[in-house]
């Protein structure tokens, strides 16, 4: 009997035309998944504000005459992209921003204790608007007046 010791592997070559054939298979591919920067933005905005107020409400419950004389840090957020990728604290790389936020009228945002929405020590009198635009998609983001629930809207 006679044993044929034959050895399959791949050759070098070959191993690098398939390294190279998926690269250029996976670059063609990316052109086609979504962009989803305007709702990272908004998902993140949203977040924020839910985070706020959630603050806001544990941060002193026993302010029974005027709640939204007490301003700090965790009652507040001031709706700027700057600051708000400044105070990304809960992840190891901060949220950057690629949309432009545009906001009706003042630009912090309070919650009392009762976690009710209020600007320059005054209830909110209407729903807070804000607008998010990213390249020629937009979204919406209106904080409610009475109880800050958030609502995000598509605008496309």
């Amino acid at each position: 009997m006679k044993r044929h010791n034959i050895n399959f592997a791949f050759s070098m070559v070959e191993l690098i035309f398939v390294i190279i054939l998926v690269g250029i298979l996976s670059y063609i591919g990316s052109g086609f998944l979504p962009d989803n920067r305007l709702l990272n933005d908004t998902n993140f905005l949203t977040m924020k504000i839910k985070e706020t107020q959630k603050n806001a409400i544990s941060y002193d419950i026993n302010a029974f005459s005027k709640p939204w004389s007490k301003t700090s840090d965790f009652t507040c957020i001031d709706l700027n992209t700057t600051n708000l990728e400044q105070k990304d604290s809960h992840s190891q790389k901060p949220h950057e921003f690629s949309s432009t936020l545009s906001v009706d009228g003042n630009k912090t945002l309070c919650f009392d204790s009762y976690g009710r929405p209020y600007q320059s020590e005054r209830l909110l009198l209407k729903n807070l608007d804000m607008n998010l635009t990213y390249k020629d998609q937009h979204k919406s983001i209106s904080v409610l007046r009475v109880s800050g629930y958030v609502i995000i809207k598509n605008n496309n």
